[in-house]
C-alpha cells in the first residue's frame, strides 16, 4: 500500500540528493522535494545532525541516504536496488560506500583550500555569490596569506593544490571506467544503489563543481554514457 505521504529534505543538487530523489523516481514513488532555503532549516529537517537529505514517511524520520535507500527498498522492493545475487550486491554496496567517501573526499579537500567562504555558501546555495567575494578578496594582502594557509592546511606541495585534486579525480574516473567495463551499469544489468551513488557524484562533476572536474569526465564517453542510462532509468 502507497504511503499517505512521502516528503525528501535536502538541496537538490547535492549528490546525496539527488541519489535519493533518482531513487524515488526508480520505485515510482510519488513524492514532495523540500529544499533549504535558510540555515536553519537544516537544524529543524534534521535535528540530530544537521545534515541533509532526510526522508520521512508519514512522519517517519529517516537519516543518511544510504539508510533511506535502503528503507525504501525494505518497504518498496520493486524494483530492488541490490542484487539478489549476495555476492553482487555486497559488491554494489561496497562500490556505493567508495563513491560517496572518495568523491566527497575531493569536494571537501577544494573546499578546504578555496575558504571557508565556498564553505559556508555550498550550504545554503549560494556559490556563486561567495565565489566572486572570494575572487575580491584574493587581490588582497590578507587575502593571498589566507589562501597559502588554506594551501598548507590541505597539505600543500610544490604541485598546486588544484593540479593535484583534479590529479586524483581523474584516477578515481579511471577507476570507474575499470569498475563499469562493458555492463550498463555497476556489476548488474539493472540500476542499483551504487549506480545511483555514483551517478551523484559524477553530476558535481558535471556541473563543474570542482573547475576543471567537467573536462576530466567529458573525456570518459563510457561514464558520460552510463549517465545517460541511469537518467533514462530514473526520470531523465
Amino acid at each position: 500500500m502507497a504511503p499517505e505521504e512521502i516528503v525528501l529534505y535536502g538541496p537538490r543538487e547535492a549528490p546525496y540528493t539527488e541519489k535519493v530523489r533518482r531513487a524515488l523516481v526508480l520505485k515510482g514513488l510519488r513524492f514532495e522535494l523540500r529544499e533549504p532555503t535558510r540555515a536553519e532549516d537544516y537544524a529543524k529537517w534534521s535535528p540530530e545532525t544537521g545534515l541533509l537529505p532526510v526522508m520521512t514517511i508519514d512522519g517517519q524520520l529517516t537519516s543518511d541516504s544510504t539508510s533511506i535507500l535502503m528503507q525504501l527498498d525494505r518497504l518498496y522492493p520493486d524494483p530492488p536496488l541490490l542484487a539478489k545475487d549476495a555476492t553482487i550486491a555486497a559488491q554494489q554496496r561496497t562500490l556505493e560506500d567508495w563513491a560517496d567517501e572518495s568523491f566527497l573526499w575531493y569536494f571537501m579537500k577544494w573546499l578546504n583550500f578555496r575558504g571557508e567562504h565556498a564553505v559556508a555558501a555550498t550550504n545554503v546555495g549560494q556559490n556563486q555569490q561567495a565565489s566572486r567575494q572570494y575572487a575580491e578578496e584574493q587581490q588582497r594582502p590578507l587575502g593571498r596569506l589566507r589562501r597559502i594557509t588554506a594551501w598548507l592546511r590541505a597539505g600543500g606541495t610544490w604541485e598546486r593544490p588544484e593540479t593535484a585534486i583534479l590529479r586524483g579525480l581523474s584516477d578515481r574516473l579511471g577507476d570507474l571506467v575499470n569498475f563499469l567495463g562493458a555492463r550498463p551499469f555497476f556489476y548488474s544489468d539493472r540500476v542499483s544503489i551504487a549506480d545511483l551513488a555514483v551517478y551523484g557524484m559524477l553530476l558535481t562533476m558535471r556541473r563543474d563543481s570542482i573547475p576543471g572536474s567537467q573536462q576530466l569526465l567529458a573525456s570518459r564517453p563510457s561514464l558520460v554514457e552510463f549517465m545517460r542510462r541511469v537518467e533514462r532509468e530514473t526520470g531523465g
